[in-house]
């Protein structure tokens, strides 16, 4: 089904391009082209034309994140890498060079160890995308309403019994759906900022010439609490928290 969902979102994203006279998949293939030469600033520029014209899909991002990672660009390549897994979280080459580029970066955090079953837990309630929790609903909500159909059409018949059962199954199964979609939409308000300068200050308030408390490096991402019209607060993994500059920064 990820794979699906991937051709299914590129082919939203070309369609839309058609709309507004631009060839998505033309570019696609530009940039490839250039991409396979080692041509790789020309592939970004031609990538960059996509998401320009609002292109969306894995394999763009993912294209971009490994051409930026040949620069040796690694705030915008960890940048692309996770919004390719936002699209498509069980890819495994995105995840593996997800994990490749985090092991240039300068800023190393010493975290307690979590419990492998809060882990586990965590990894599996992010394993699907956006997309796919909502086809889920979708097909729970279907087979829900034909469920109770049935049984209003057979319930005198001893399928009735059986059809009340596995429609009670359903009706469980879709809420439980409904929730892990909610809880979804929610983690995906929660926006995260990565660092694609080399290095910047992380000040005590979001005014110019407020003091430094520390400085961070190039890939380093963090949770955003707040935001002003040209500042972000900014949660680090280690629980330190300061304001940065918008421009300094990717969203994702």
């Amino acid at each position: 089904m990820n794979r699906l969902i991937t051709i299914i979102l590129v082919a939203v994203s070309l369609s839309h391009g058609v709309v507004q006279g631009v060839d998505f998949e033309s570019l696609m293939t530009a940039g490839n082209s250039a991409y396979e030469q080692g041509e790789f600033e020309q592939a970004i520029a031609e990538y960059e034309k996509i998401l320009n014209a609002d292109g969306v899909s894995t394999a763009l991002h993912y294209n971009l994140g490994c051409a930026y990672f040949n620069q040796k660009s690694y705030g915008k390549a960890i940048l692309h890498f996770e919004k390719a897994r936002q699209l498509s979280p069980r890819d495994v080459d995105v995840l593996h060079n997800l994990r490749f580029s985090k092991l240039f970066l300068k800023d190393r955090f010493e975290l307690p160890e979590s419990m492998p079953l809060v882990v586990w837990f965590n990894e599996f309630r992010q394993s699907f995308s956006l997309a796919e929790l909502r086809l889920w609903e979708l097909i729970m909500f279907s087979i829900l309403i034909l469920g109770i159909i049935s049984y209003r059409l057979l319930q005198s018949r001893s399928a009735g019994r059986v059809i009340l059962i596995a429609t009670y199954i359903v009706g469980i199964l879709f809420l439980l759906s409904a929730g892990w979609l909610g809880d979804r939409i929610l983690s995906l308000e929660d926006q995260r900022a990565v660092l694609l300068v080399k290095k910047a200050n992380v000040s005590s308030a979001p005014l110019v010439g407020s003091g430094t408390l520390f400085v961070i490096h190039e890939g380093t991402s963090a949770e955003i609490l707040n935001t002003t019209d040209s500042w972000y607060e900014i949660r680090l993994p280690d629980g330190k928290t300061g304001w940065i500059m918008h421009e300094a920064v990717g969203i994702y």
